[in-house]
């Protein structure tokens, strides 16, 4: 029992990491109708510039923290501006596929960069456990929890509550209707993108901590993928459930059939309940059935 209960904690501190990474898809998905393979290379290339400034170069911790995040809003102003602003009026499957030729071309720069070598991540947040009865958990895990969990929150508030959130979700709805009454959808695409690839580097730290800065980390964006579609990819609250549900069915299923299997259940865990939730209810958990009359 006192297993099965560290396993799912410790699903939890994880999925809450996935969940953050999958808002950051969702809002995108909500203002703009596409849907982005890009925010894997997006948090990557957050950590990355976050291990060269702070360890490489020795810059302080608050100046290489705020490098990451400037470095995050920049690459998503970029990929939508000049990646995705020329395909407005286009079918969204060639958006999507430009964020997946985006991700491809930041991949290639990303392993050139590398070269091969896994890059230490610094464990910049506080050591030491917390013991809740024989149940152990690190400090920094749970920090880097609480993160999340205080971005997704401001990211709810936003959305729900500021002119600009309001904007966003105006656009969601109906591009030519928010354009008529007074809306720049031009400046709301800009503005969540940048939105967006913050949270996603917020995750990028958090994971490499986890992981470190090596040739799998981008490729954590296709499990923020799998979150927003399992919660549903118009729903914020629905990749917050399905993150932390992604994270303790990944530990508990890799802690238990792991032994039989050889190991890699960690892995195929995403993609399985992707296939089932596709299956059963193609629109998310908490997604919205959209019906269109021809």
């Amino acid at each position: 029992m006192v297993h099965f209960l560290d396993l799912t904690i410790n699903g939890l501190m994880l999925g809450g990491l996935y969940a953050l990474l999958g808002v950051s898809i969702v809002l995108v998905f909500k203002a703009t109708s596409v849907v982005s393979l890009a925010h894997g290379q997006i948090l990557a290339f957050a950590a990355l510039a976050f291990c060269v400034a702070f360890v490489w170069i020795g810059l302080p911790l608050w100046l290489s923290l705020l490098l990451c995040l400037i470095i995050g809003a920049v690459l998503g102003f970029v990929v939508e501006r000049f990646c995705l602003r020329p395909l407005i009026g286009q079918s969204l499957f060639s958006a999507f596929l430009m964020t997946f030729a985006v991700f491809m071309v930041l991949d290639g720069i990303f392993q050139l960069i590398l070269k091969g070598v896994a890059q230490g991540f610094p464990d910049f947040l506080p050591t030491g456990q917390v013991y809740l009865g024989s149940i152990t958990i690190p400090v920094g895990q749970l920090v880097s929890f609480g993160i999340s969990l205080i971005v997704f929150l401001l990211l709810a508030l936003f959305f729900r509550y500021t002119k600009l959130g309001l904007g966003m979700r105006a656009t969601a709805e109906d591009h030519q209707l928010a354009q008529s009454a007074g809306i720049s959808v031009k400046t709301i695409f800009s503005m969540v993108w940048i939105i967006s690839s913050v949270a996603a580097a917020v995750a990028g730290l958090a994971l490499a901590r986890v992981m470190d800065v090596h040739y799998p980390l981008p490729w954590l964006g296709v499990k923020g993928l799998v979150v927003a579609l399992f919660g549903g990819l118009d729903s914020l609250p629905g990749a917050l459930v399905a993150g932390l549900v992604l994270g303790v069915l990944e530990t508990i299923g890799s802690g238990y059939l792991d032994p039989f299997v050889g190991g890699g259940v960690k892995e195929v865990a995403a993609y399985v309940v992707l296939l089932f939730i596709l299956l059963i209810r193609p629109y998310g958990l908490f997604g919205l059935a959209r019906i269109e009359r021809i």
